[in-house]
Parts: structure tokens; sequence; C-alpha cells
């Protein structure tokens, strides 16, 4: 009777304590395909895999040394169950038209809320650079990685 009790007690203790959801710890990819608004002056697009939504990607500072540019710019997905926001540095090459950027997710709402302070890292090909006003494209890959913080 003393250990039915006992585990009556643990039971109802365990019943009082918080859910806490765990939140998958994998890389989380996805897919972007992006283009140049030249009016809005941003990248515009869809991301589709273990994230899907929007995609707006704000150009920062850049300089060009040599056939690069190395830019910093901030982006945001916006999702059916949140939004993600973040920043990045990069590097894209005027050779092969590829890019390839690490950073962070500085902020997010709804489910994703677990992946601020996550790094992130982008890589992809962008159609050649003509100059402004003339069609610009690119897909690539996205990967934040949950339990990167620090």
């Amino acid at each position: 009777m003393k250990r039915l009790s006992v585990l009556l007690a643990l039971a109802f203790a365990l019943a009082l304590l918080p859910a806490v959801s765990a939140q998958p710890m994998k890389p989380l990819r996805c897919e972007s395909s992006i283009y140049v608004d030249w009016d809005a002056g941003v990248w515009k697009g869809t991301v589709t895999g273990d994230i899907s939504g929007s995609i707006t990607i704000t150009p920062g500072v850049a300089s060009y040394p040599g056939a690069t540019e190395h830019f910093f710019e901030t982006w945001g997905i916006k999702t059916a169950s949140g939004s993600i926001w973040g920043f990045d540095e990069g590097v894209w090459s005027f050779k092969n038209f590829k890019w390839i950027t690490n950073g962070r997710v500085t902020g997010a709402n709804g489910t994703w809320t677990y992946l601020v302070g996550c790094k992130m890292h982008t890589s992809g090909t962008t159609s050649p650079f003509l100059g402004p006003g003339y069609p610009l494209t690119g897909v690539g890959t996205m990967t934040i990685i949950p339990g990167s913080h620090g």
C-alpha cells in the first residue's frame, strides 16, 4: 500500500510539471529562389523545405575587391506559422556567380522562436550580373542549425 501511495504521489508531482515541447535539433534546410526587385532595392523570393515561405533580403554595406563582392545583409522569412529574421555576411564571385554567407538568426516569432541566436549558412548561384535594372535571379540553399547558440 505504501508503494502505491508513493507511485501516486510521484505521478501527481509529474503531472504538475509544465509541459515542455521538444524542439527538433536537426539542421533546417531549405531551397531558395530569389530575384532582385530593383525598385525596392531588395532581393525577394521563396524558400521551400524544412522552412517554407517568402523571403526578403536587404543589402547592406558592400566592398568590391577584385572580381568579388564582400557584403553584409539582413533577411526575413514569413511563414504560415511565424517569421524568422537575421543577418549574414558573405562573398559573391563575379567570375562564376556563386555566393556563400554565414550569419545568425536575430529574431523569430510563432513556432520559430527557438531559432533565435542560431547560426545560419547559405550558398548558391546567380544569373550573370549585367548591371542595375537588368534581371538578376538566384537559386541556393539555406541551413539554420538549432542548438548552435553562442
